[in-house]
């Protein structure tokens, strides 16, 4: 039987509805003697009825916690996978402590209470139904006399439901805004602790909550008096019904049983009507939660990885033409304009140039981290979004001026993302290259070694060692080195370009790009491209570069070397 079969069943709880037939006939058979003769069947019927029906709601409740439970694991996977979909440049507009409070709280609300309202709605309209089945056969005129206030609570539902959900709304961002900030602050907890501002970021967090506080103030009122015309509809409908069921016994168009049936009838759907007004207003305050979680479900990214090329071998050629960049979180200012270079298959190449001139904006295009805004990029003659997202990035591999660790071992960090398991052997040959090996077989635990959260276990230079083995591991074609060894101290450094990054006897042909600001780390390269301002101003190796009068390559060389100096 499918799930929404089951539902049926387990919503519909057929024998509530006769629970007050056989209430209003077991009491009728104590009180008036013509019925006392029945009294054992109603008080068997009433048994049964009252057996199944607990038996059946205590079945519903079961069910339907399981079915939340999926419900919630399978919200959270489809944000989650949403998320890992989209660009770069989507995770630069959007803060992460929003983007965790939609994935965890908001979906928590969405399964929890948008599962629960769903089924106590399906459930309490089959039992409005069957009541007023039952009440209609009791009495159609009883009937229509305790219909006339329904409408007015269904309006103030309508209404009430509605606020609710704006007000709702405004509570899930403000919490979200408060996540964003105690996430942002225990990552930067000894920024914060160096400059004593706990009281500070404790104060921006509390603001936010008291916001959230005074929105659920308002929601809070909103349901009280909600609460208070629901209970005054009902006492009016009782007190119509009431004198109008007199006046109809005292006429003898209803016996006493009957009408002892129909009030709690009445009662169970004066009920029904206040737990519906309930049920539409929660589920509108929760529909403020779910419309942010259906907006980024819904969200189509920007940049499409759907390229197909997949040679059998990258020779990691790299072309440039007329590239322009304007990041999506600044679209005002272009970070590269009209840059123009060509590098061969297997040349040590650098990018030179003050901070914040474009150099790593050009490996951030390489790594297709972002589309350009115009021109085109051409690795072995082929425009770069061409190629299949996973073959690029087996073939191209980045390390970091700051690289981010995972909080695992060091051995899965070096391996991450790499299928084989059997990869001691690898992992070690790539450790030695990056001359990291040496610090990590003196740990206690070796490779075996937790790196802590974001690698902050580890020194500076540690984590970069360990980056540049994870990126080696992966045998790339291109390899980006973004201030990569800034870190170390300039005897590791040497020995780590020694031992690869201007070995020309290695054995695998290899294009490397480095971006730094330590000059001694690119005079060997075999091209350098300096950089200012977005553009591509000079470009040769290093001795050509020296002989350019008042060029900015030597004026950097020169500024350097007065610091060394002094």
């Amino acid at each position: 039987m499918s799930t929404a079969a089951y539902q049926t069943i387990i919503e519909t709880n057929p024998a509530e509805i006769f629970v007050p037939l056989y209430t209003g006939r077991l009491l009728s058979s104590v009180a008036f003697k013509d019925e006392a003769k029945r009294f054992k069947h109603n008080l068997i019927m009433f048994v049964i009825v009252n057996f199944v029906g607990g038996f059946l709601g205590g079945f519903r409740i079961g069910v339907f916690a399981i079915c939340i439970s999926r419900l919630n694991i399978r919200l959270r996977t489809k944000l989650f996978q949403s998320y890992l979909r989209q660009e770069i440049g989507f995770f630069d507009t959007h803060e992460s402590g929003k983007l965790l409070s939609r994935l965890n709280q908001d979906t928590q609300i969405m399964s929890s209470t948008v599962a629960n309202n769903i089924a106590q709605c399906i459930g309490a309209l089959v039992k409005f139904i069957g009541t007023f089945v039952m009440m209609i056969k009791l009495s159609l005129h009883l009937t229509v006399a305790c219909l006339i206030g329904a409408p007015l609570i269904l309006i103030v539902a309508k209404f009430s439901g509605n606020a609710h959900r704006r007000i709702s709304e405004k509570v899930q961002d403000l919490s979200a805004d408060a996540s964003e900030i105690a996430e942002e602050t225990i990552q930067t907890i000894r920024t914060v602790r160096s400059f004593g501002n706990e009281e500070g970021e404790l104060k921006r967090f509390a603001d936010i909550l008291h916001l959230a506080y005074k929105a659920s103030l308002v929601q809070a009122a909103l349901s009280a008096a909600q609460k208070w015309f629901v209970e005054l509809a009902q006492l009016g409908m009782s007190v119509i019904m009431l004198s109008y069921g007199a006046k109809l016994v005292y006429e003898n168009h209803i016996s006493g049983p009957d009408l002892l049936a129909f009030v709690i009838y009445q009662l169970t759907l004066g009920s029904i009507l206040n737990d519906i007004s309930q049920i539409y207003t929660s589920l509108m305050a929760a529909a403020g939660a779910s419309q942010s979680v259906f907006d980024y479900l819904d969200r189509k990214p920007l940049q499409l990885p759907n390229g197909t090329l997949q040679p059998n071998e990258l020779q990691g050629e790299i072309e440039f033409k007329n590239v322009s960049l304007a990041y999506p979180a600044r679209p005002d200012e272009v970070a590269i304009r009209n840059m123009t270079f060509h590098i061969q298959a297997g040349q040590t190449c650098a990018f030179v140039g003050p901070s914040g001139s474009g150099k790593s904006s050009c490996i951030n295009l390489l790594e297709r981290f972002y589309d350009p805004s115009s021109g085109t990029i051409l690795i072995d003659g082929q425009e770069i979004q061409d190629y299949d997202h996973k073959y690029l990035h087996r073939k191209i591999a980045m390390v970091g001026q700051e690289p981010v660790l995972f909080n695992r071992s060091i051995k899965e960090n070096i391996i991450y993302a790499i299928n084989d398991n059997d990869n001691d052997t690898a992992m070690i040959h790539a450790a030695e290259q990056a001359n990291a090996h040496g610090f990590v077989i003196d740990l206690v635990n070796g490779y075996e070694t937790m790196c802590g959260q974001r690698g902050g276990h580890l020194s500076g230079g540690q984590k970069q060692r360990v980056s540049i083995a994870r990126a080696l591991i992966r045998k790339p074609t291109i390899l980006l080195l973004d201030e990569a060894t800034s870190a170390l101290d300039p005897v590791n450094e040497r020995l780590i370009q020694d031992a690869l990054f201007l070995n020309k006897n290695k054995q695998q042909q290899r294009t490397i790009l480095i971006s730094a600001h330590r000059l001694s780390t690119i005079e060997r390269c075999d091209r350098i491209f300096v950089i200012h301002k977005g553009q591509l101003i000079e470009q040769g190796t290093h001795e050509e570069l020296m002989e350019i009068d008042n060029g900015i390559y030597r004026e950097l060389v020169r500024r350097q070397q007065m610091d060394i100096d002094s």
